[in-house]
C-alpha cells in the first residue's frame, strides 16, 4: 500500500537520523500517550515483548503496545483527545503515537473511532488487512475486520481510503462500504444505517464526555479528565486560578504518597497512583497546598499539554547509575510534588529545542531543589542503585511497600467495616422510621375508622329522630281522619233513609184472621195492651 511504503521510508530515514546523531541528541519520548479509560476482565495488553497482561487503567500506552478484547467484552482507550472503542473479539495495535501522529492497525473485530479537533499537521490512520483509512475531517468512524473483507463507515467527518497499489477513494459522511481484496474493490456502498450495540455504547460515552464539567477547565488532551467529575470539585482561587480538590477518605492525604514507581519505556520511572482517578493529576499540572487541603493546579487551558511520567522534584544525592541505565540520569533519594512555578526536569533530559515540555504556560522560577509547603518525602523505588546497596534498598523498599499495602488494606478494611456499620445503623434507623410510620398510619387508620363509626352512629340516631318526628306529626291527623270518615258514613246513611222515605210504599198484605186484633182491643192498647 502507498501508506505502508511511506511508513517504510519514514522509518528508514528515522533510523539513519538516530544512528547519525550522538547519544545525547536522541529523540525524546513522546509527549502524548494512550490510556484505558473503560475495560473489564476480558481486556489484555502487551508490549513489544509480546507477553499479555490484564488491562491496567493507569498504564500509559505508546507505540508498540497492543490491546486484545475477548468476546463479549468492551474496551475504551483515549489517545490524546481521540476515543477508540473496541467490541470483542478484537485486537488493536498502536504503531505510532506522538504529538502529530496516531497510527493504528485493527487486526480483528470492530472499532469505533471518534476524532476531535485535529491540528493542521496531525495525522490519524487506521490500517486493516484490506485498506488504510486516513481521517481528513474529525468525526465518528467505524471499522469492522472480517475474514477477507473490511467494512468502513463514516457517520460524521470524512476520510480517504487507500489500497495497496495507490488506489484511493473518499468516504463521505453517512456512508458505509465493504471492501474485499487490497485494491479497494467495493462489494457494497450504502448509507450509514442504524447503530448497533457498539455504536450505541460509543454514542452514550460520547454524550457523557460532552457533558463533563471538567472539560470546561481542561484540554481534552489531558488523559483521565473524565474521572475528576465524580471524585472532586473545582474552585477558583486568586493565586492559582482554577484548581481541583480531590475527595478522599485517607487521613493526612498528600500527592505522590499512595502509589508506586514502575519503569515504563520510553519515559523511565513512572508514578502509578492507587486512586482510580490518579492519572491526570499526577501526569499533568502541579500540586499546591491551600490551607489544610491539597489542590491540583492544571495550568492554562490553551496550550496542548505534555504527558509526563511524574511531575516531582528529587532531592538528596543521586543514586549510583545501575548497569544498562543508558543516558538517563538517576533521580535523588527523595521526591516531592512540584508546585506552580517550579520547572520539571525529566530524567530523560528534555531537548533544548523544547524547554516548555511538561511546563506549558507556567511562569518558571529557578527553584529546582525548593520544596513546597507540606512536601512529601519518600523512599526511592528499587533499581535506583545497583549491587548490594541496591539489593538492600530494594528489600527495604519492598518491606515498606508491603507495610504500606498492609496499612492501606487495613485502612480499607476499617473503612469498609465503618461503612458497613454505618450502613447497618442507617438500615436500622430506616427500619425504625418505617415502623414508626407504620404505627402512625395504623393509628391514623384506627382513628379514621372510629370517626367513621361514630359518624354512622350519629347518622343512625339522626335518622331515628327524624322518623320519630314524622310519626309525631302524623298522630294528630288520625282523629281528624276518623271524624271525617264517620261524618261521611252518617251522611250517606241519612241520604239513603231520605231516599227510602220519598219512594212510594207497596201495599201491605192483610194479616191472617187469627192474627187480626179486634178494634176494641186496638183501642185498649192491643192484644197485649194495658189491661187497666
Amino acid at each position: 500500500m502507498a501508506a505502508r511504503i511511506w511508513r517504510i521510508w519514514a522509518a528508514a530515514l528515522a533510523l539513519v537520523a538516530a544512528v547519525s546523531l550522538p547519544a545525547g541528541a536522541q529523540q525524546d519520548p513522546p509527549g502524548r500517550a494512550a490510556r484505558l479509560t473503560q475495560s473489564d476482565s476480558g481486556v489484555q495488553w502487551s508490549g513489544p515483548d509480546g507477553s499479555w497482561r490484564p488491562g491496567d487503567p493507569n498504564w500509559p500506552f505508546t507505540a508498540g503496545d497492543s490491546i486484545r478484547v475477548a468476546a463479549g467484552s468492551r474496551a475504551e482507550l483515549h489517545a490524546g483527545a481521540h476515543a477508540l472503542r473496541l467490541q470483542g473479539p478484537a485486537e488493536l495495535s498502536i504503531d505510532a503515537l506522538d504529538e502529530n501522529d496516531l497510527r493504528l492497525t485493527l487486526r480483528q473485530g470492530g472499532l469505533n473511532l471518534r476524532t476531535r479537533d485535529m491540528a493542521p499537521d496531525e495525522r490519524i490512520e487506521v490500517n486493516t488487512q484490506n485498506l488504510a483509512l486516513l481521517v481528513d475531517r474529525p468525526g465518528e468512524f467505524r471499522l469492522d475486520v472480517e475474514p477477507g473483507s473490511t467494512r468502513v463507515l463514516a457517520r460524521t467527518g470524512t476520510a480517504t481510503l487507500y489500497g495497496e497499489n495507490g488506489q484511493s477513494a473518499t468516504l463521505a459522511p453517512a456512508q458505509q462500504a465493504r471492501y474485499v481484496g487490497r485494491d479497494l474493490s467495493a462489494v457494497a456502498i450504502q448509507g450509514a444505517g442504524a447503530r448497533d450495540a457498539l455504536d450505541q455504547w460509543a454514542a452514550d460515552r460520547n454524550l457523557a464526555e460532552d457533558r463533563s464539567p471538567s472539560a470546561q477547565y481542561l484540554s481534552r488532551e489531558v488523559l483521565g479528565y473524565q474521572e475528576l467529575d465524580a471524585n472532586g470539585e473545582w474552585a477558583t482561587t486568586a493565586d492559582y486560578g482554577t484548581v481541583w480538590y480531590p475527595r478522599t477518605t485517607i487521613v493526612d492525604w498528600a500527592p505522590y504518597r499512595h502509589g508506586q514507581w514502575r519503569w515504563v519505556d520510553p519515559w523511565g520511572w513512572t508514578w502509578f497512583d492507587d486512586a482510580r482517578w490518579g492519572f491526570a493529576p499526577f501526569h499533568y499540572g502541579r500540586w499546591v497546598r491551600i490551607g489544610p487541603r491539597w489542590a491540583w493546579v492544571p495550568g492554562p487551558r490553551g496550550p496542548r499539554p505534555y504527558y509526563a511520567p511524574a511531575l516531582v522534584g528529587f532531592a538528596g544525592t543521586p543514586a549510583p547509575r545501575p548497569p544498562g541505565f543508558g543516558r538517563h540520569r538517576t533521580p535523588g533519594t527523595d521526591w516531592f510534588p512540584l508546585a506552580p512555578g517550579q520547572p520539571w526536569r525529566p530524567g530523560f533530559g528534555a531537548a533544548p529545542r523544547d524547554p516548555e515540555r511538561g511546563n506549558p504556560g507556567l511562569p518558571l522560577r529557578n527553584t529546582q531543589r525548593e520544596r513546597p509547603p507540606g512536601a512529601v518525602m519518600a523512599t526511592p523505588a528499587p533499581g535506583f542503585a545497583p549491587g548490594r546497596a541496591g539489593d538492600e534498598r530494594r528489600e527495604r523498599w519492598q518491606r515498606e511497600q508491603e507495610w504500606q499495602q498492609q496499612q492501606r488494606r487495613q485502612q480499607m478494611q476499617d473503612q469498609g467495616r465503618t461503612e458497613f456499620q454505618q450502613r447497618q445503623q442507617q438500615l436500622r434507623q430506616e427500619q425504625q422510621v418505617r415502623q414508626e410510620q407504620q404505627q402512625r398510619m395504623d393509628l391514623a387508620r384506627q382513628q379514621q375508622q372510629a370517626a367513621q363509626e361514630q359518624q354512622m352512629r350519629q347518622m343512625q340516631q339522626l335518622r331515628q329522630q327524624q322518623e320519630a318526628q314524622q310519626r309525631q306529626m302524623q298522630e294528630p291527623q288520625r282523629p281528624q281522619g276518623n271524624f271525617l270518615r264517620d261524618h261521611m258514613e252518617r251522611r250517606e246513611q241519612r241520604e239513603m233513609r231520605e231516599q227510602r222515605q220519598d219512594r212510594p210504599q207497596p201495599p201491605r198484605a192483610a194479616p191472617p184472621q187469627e192474627l187480626r186484633q179486634p178494634s176494641g182491643e186496638r183501642e185498649r192498647g192491643g192484644r197485649f195492651g194495658n189491661r187497666d
